[in-house]
């Protein structure tokens, strides 16, 4: 059991978490519903809490620009093996320019435990124009 948590702080065989949306294209203006699973590792662990950054992304200047955060707190204890899901809603702001050759988007969504380490997950959608 020792070795296990020693294994879950490095990363190995800890919780995951993937958020999944609805649809891959959106409009400006339009709500983001998806919902974020997360599944146990090998070992109970404290969960201290679900951060999520939406992302633009400019290809020219190679720069990302955070447009939007959203952090969830917890206390939990997500059990070994154990899958949970939990609902996220964004709502894109009408000013956001449509995704195009050299613009982009994604949601970087990080998993944060009690002991430190995080895991994270990258989703990549369109903004489309309506």
């Amino acid at each position: 059991m020792m070795f296990a948590k020693l294994m879950c702080k490095m990363g190995i065989g800890a919780a995951k978490i993937d958020l999944v949306l609805h649809r891959s294209a959106y409009c400006p203006g339009e709500l983001i519903k998806g919902e974020y699973e997360l599944i146990g590792g090998k070992v109970d662990q404290k969960l201290k809490r679900i951060e999520t950054d939406l992302l633009q992304y400019n290809e020219k200047t190679e720069c990302s620009s955070i447009l939007h955060q959203n952090t969830i707190l917890s206390s939990s204890i997500m059990k070994a093996g154990e899958q949970r899901k939990i609902q996220f809603a964004c709502r894109l702001a009408d000013t956001f320019p449509p995704s195009k050759e050299g613009i982009s988007y994604k949601f970087v969504t990080r998993l944060i435990f009690e002991e430190g380490m995080h895991r994270k997950d990258h989703d990549s959608f369109q903004i489309i124009p309506d």
